[in-house]
């Protein structure tokens, strides 16, 4: 039993130094950006695994100096707000004129999906958070259910650059 109780602690402990690495490493900035600008969020959005309430915020896209991954750092102008880092699930040429993110909207909440850069030739895609499920359910017929795609509404939600 105290061996049990021991690996637990460890493994709290563990856990614990791991979380201040990653906050440590959230509150650096990305040195060279390649994009930065400001947007609104109107509404709550689920960007990676974080949830972003609505407000105003300054966006960064770039490599960190100690990655060698392109990601975006999102930092709310509001004292208390989320300052996230997130990695693109792929990077595409950009096919729109204006800087955007593109959003799926389900009733009150978002989904960013795009980062959309023109200035920069790009656009950034973003996984669906796990557990997300935009289909709708039709019933059964004949044992067998049926399953259909739900009408999804997109949003984009323009991003100002930051002028130097």
């Amino acid at each position: 039993m105290k061996t049990i109780r021991s690996l637990t602690i460890l493994a709290g402990l563990s856990l614990a130094l791991l979380t201040l690495g990653v906050t440590g490493a959230k509150a650096q900035s990305l040195r060279l950006s390649d994009f930065a600008g400001t947007f609104t969020l109107p509404f709550e959005a689920q960007w990676g695994r974080t949830t972003l309430p609505a407000g105003e915020y300054d966006l960064y896209y770039g490599q960190p100096s100690a990655s060698g991954h392109l990601m975006v750092e999102v930092r709310g102008k509001k004292n208390g707000s989320p300052h996230v880092f997130i990695l693109p699930q792929g990077i595409n040429d950009a096919s729109t004129t204006h800087s955007a993110l593109v959003c799926v909207r389900e009733g009150d909440a978002g989904i960013v999906r795009v980062l959309e850069m023109p200035e920069i030739g790009q656009s950034a895609s973003f996984a669906m958070p796990r557990g997300t499920q935009l289909m709708a359910h039709k019933g059964k017929h004949n044992g067998y259910t049926q399953l259909a795609q739900a009408p999804m509404l997109i949003e984009r939600i323009p991003v100002t650059l930051n002028t130097k």
